[in-house]
């Protein structure tokens, strides 16, 4: 089982969508101009800061993308770190290290059922405002249950029982874990995004690496991740093309709901997208990986050249 059921259900959508449409010019383009040197994955300096024990490290990988969504609002996080400023998720995974440097505890899931709320806000929330606080500190409480319920509290355990293989892993967080369950429906279809599961395996094999732990294979069956940065940017490139009526919404910061009909089109788009990416890309001797492209593309959503708005959305899926 690979990466297909996120493909072949996005594909699904994209071939009925009404708001949403990817420019295939825009993709040749931009496979034409891409440096390879830009698509060889990110900075991974944040990770060598957190426990370097194998089970720690796996523990607390998958905190941080259990509570890897919406860091939007008019006034993200940030947080002032060895002289460097770090804003949106970057100040959310410099809390997490500062708070399990001051209190071990958070690499253990017996802490984070412990662990009150208030102390929750004040470890993760920053200067600044992060969204959806009550629900980050119910899925803490979840996602300690769960693990410690069928996994003896280490995730270590379930990576193992994978047999270190990357997409199974997203797997086994979609179906163990419920708030990794990203899916939606669409004129009577599922859709499997799957955005946080496959970013967990991705931030356990780079932490493993940093670590010098072992591999975590199979990074190539993974897809794009859909949040709001990566369509976002692809709208910059003009490969993802919104309706009038969906672009006025998104340029004018209009929420839009979670599983409606816009918000599921500009998702499975971006995937889509960034699929027909690699493929043109292997075709011009290029060759890279959905999560190369996805890390890519991401990173340049945060420059100052940005012109696109990215679209908002609620949701602890992204």
């Amino acid at each position: 089982m690979t990466g297909m059921i996120v493909l072949d259900s996005t594909r699904a959508v994209v071939e009925q969508a009404t708001q949403v449409r990817i420019d295939d010019a825009a993709i040749e383009r931009w496979a034409r101009d891409v440096a390879p040197r830009d698509l060889k994955g990110h900075d991974v300096e944040l990770y060598g800061y957190l426990a370097g024990n194998e089970a720690k490290l796996a523990n607390i990988i998958l905190l941080i993308d259990a509570l890897n969504f919406c860091f939007w609002s008019s006034d993200p996080i940030r947080v002032e770190w060895r002289g460097r400023t770090y804003e949106r998720f970057g100040a959310f995974f410099v809390s997490v290290i500062l708070a399990a440097h001051g209190e071990p505890g958070w690499y253990d899931p017996r802490f984070w059922l412990d662990v009150s709320a208030e102390d929750i806000r004040a470890a993760l929330g920053g200067r600044g405002e992060l969204l959806l606080m009550d629900e980050r500190v119910h899925i803490i409480r979840e996602t300690a249950r769960t693990l410690l319920d069928r996994f003896d509290g280490q995730f270590i355990h379930a990576i193992e029982s994978v047999s270190f293989r990357a997409w199974p892993l997203a797997v086994l967080l979609m179906t163990e874990f419920d708030s990794f369950r990203d899916v939606a429906n669409y004129r009577g279809g599922v859709v499997y995004f799957m955005k946080r599961a496959q970013i967990c395996a991705l931030d356990i094999a780079v932490a493993r690496q940093v670590h010098e732990q072992g591999a975590l294979s199979g990074l190539d069956e993974l897809t794009a991740f859909a949040d709001y940065r990566v369509p976002q940017i692809l709208r910059h490139l003009g490969i993802l093309e919104l309706t009038p009526e969906l672009a006025a919404m998104v340029d004018s910061e209009t929420e839009l709901a979670t599983g409606g009909v816009g918000e599921v089109e500009i998702r499975a788009a971006s995937i889509q997208a960034v699929d027909r990416m690699v493929r043109r890309l292997q075709d011009t001797g290029k060759p890279a990986s959905a999560w190369q492209v996805d890390v890519y593309l991401w990173e340049r959503s945060h420059r100052e050249t940005m012109a696109a708005k990215h679209h908002r959305t609620r949701t602890v899926y992204y």
